[in-house]
C-alpha cells in the first residue's frame, strides 16, 4: 500500500530519519504506529530462541508496513530495523483510520496488500520447510524472481546474509550451497554477484 506524501503530511503525519541499524519497533512492543517508508529500506525479521533472525519481508521506497498490528490493536510480531540510512513516516491508529474512511482506493489498496503479504507468508512457509539447503535457496530464488521480477541478466539485490535470513540456513551453508549451485549451472557468481537462471 501507498500513501501520496502530500496526504500524510496533511494529516499530520510525521516523518523520522534512521540510521542504518537503528530500531523502529521490536518484537512484542506495542503497536501505536504503522509506518510508510519514503527512502531506504527497512527489514521485517524474528529472532528465535538460538538468536538467529528470520526475514519476513523487505520494504522500499512507497512500501508501508505494521498495519495489521496496529488495526487489531495488538503487539508487533516481529522486528523492524533499517538496514540503510532511511526516512519513514509514522501513522497512529486515529490519522490512519481517518484517511482509509476520506480516501476508499487506500482502502482498496490495502486490501490487495494484505493479500499479497498473507500469499508471500506461505511462499516463506515452504521456503522453510524445504528439506535441503539447495532446496531451500531454489525456493527463495524463484520467489524473489517472480515477486521482483528479476531475470537472469540482473543479480540478486540480496547479500549471503540476507538469503540465510530469509531461508533459515547459517551463511556459510549458503556461501557452500551456492558455490555447488555455480558448479552445477544452476547459479552464476561473477564478480561476488549472484544471477539466477
Amino acid at each position: 500500500m501507498q500513501i501520496d506524501h502530500s496526504i500524510l503530511i496533511t494529516y499530520g503525519c510525521i516523518a523520522k530519519k534512521l540510521d542504518k541499524g537503528e530500531f523502529i519497533f521490536q518484537e512484542g512492543s506495542t503497536a501505536y504506529f504503522c509506518y510508510q517508508v519514503i527512502e531506504g529500506e527497512i527489514k521485517l525479521f524474528t529472532t528465535n530462541k538460538m538468536g538467529k533472525d528470520l526475514i519476513q519481508g523487505v520494504f522500499h521506497k512507497g512500501q508501508s508496513f505494521g498495519e495489521p498490528p496496529l488495526l487489531l490493536n495488538k503487539p508487533y510480531p516481529n522486528t523492524a530495523q533499517a538496514t540503510v540510512p532511511s526516512v519513514v513516516v509514522k501513522i497512529d491508529r486515529e490519522k490512519f483510520s481517518v484517511i482509509i474512511k476520506d480516501f476508499p482506493d487506500i482502502l482498496n489498496s490495502l486490501l490487495y496488500t494484505f493479500a499479497e503479504r498473507i500469499y508471500n507468508n506461505a511462499s516463506l512457509a515452504q521456503i522453510w520447510v524445504s528439506h535441503t539447503p539447495e532446496d531451500k535457496i531454489v525456493q527463495f530464488l524463484n520467489r524473489t524472481k517472480e515477486r521482483e521480477g528479476f531475470n537472469s541478466a540482473k543479480p540478486i539485490p540480496y547479500t549471503r546474509q540476507q538469503i540465510a535470513d530469509f531461508t533459515g540456513l547459517r551463511v556459510e551453508t549458503v556461501i557452500r550451497t551456492l558455490r555447488q549451485m555455480h558448479n552445477k549451472g544452476v547459479v552464476s557468481i561473477i564478480n561476488h554477484k549472484l544471477y539466477y537462471k
